[in-house]
């Protein structure tokens, strides 16, 4: 099975390597089929598209649990990437990948968390949660201080909650361990 999983990754990885060094050539044969600026800008649906086909076989019920939970680590990874792209390609701030590359800790972390739900492996589930959440935070701290206003409001707001959420917790669990008067 690990020498499945390298031959598909190894296959991925040559054509990927070759796509980028055909790149000139491919975006000159493309402009000359004639397709406006706007529809290139959807190119980013190429990558969410290849992320389904490791989803959706992992998705999908069968006998070979450990297999479906490698497939979707790769496929939440290229789904979060793919989606970041598509946000910034329509909306033409590449700028934002100052906080953006935050989501792949986040999308890794979050396909390791569903395949440890996929596999019952309660491991993967805490150290994919750990890895999302520090994703998460790196977002915020990020956006905060490479984004525009909205961005730093909205984070500031969402490490302010994170901190109380944190506090709450604590307490809460110091709280539940004292012993009731009697």
């Amino acid at each position: 099975m690990s020498r499945t999983i390298e031959l598909v990754a190894g296959v991925l990885l040559l054509i990927v390597g070759l796509v980028v060094l055909a790149s000139e050539p491919l975006v000159a044969f493309v402009r000359d089929l004639g397709l406006s600026d706007d529809v290139l800008r959807w190119w980013p649906l190429l990558i969410v598209a290849l992320s389904l086909f490791f989803l959706v076989p992992a998705l999908l019920p069968g006998r070979n649990r450990r297999l479906r939970a490698g497939m979707v680590i790769p496929g939440a990874f290229l789904a979060g990437i793919g989606a970041a792209l598509l946000y910034t390609s329509l909306s033409d701030r590449w700028g934002a990948w100052a906080y953006l590359w935050s989501v792949v800790p986040f999308s890794f972390g979050l396909g390791m968390y569903a395949a440890g739900w996929i596999a019952d492996a309660p491991a993967f589930k805490w150290i994919g949660s750990g890895i999302a959440a520090g994703g998460v935070v790196a977002y915020l701290v990020f956006a905060t201080a490479f984004g525009g206003e909205a961005f730093r409001v909205v984070a500031a707001i969402g490490i302010l909650a994170l901190g109380l959420a944190l506090t709450i917790g604590g307490l809460a669990d110091r709280l539940s361990r004292k012993s009731p008067i009697a």
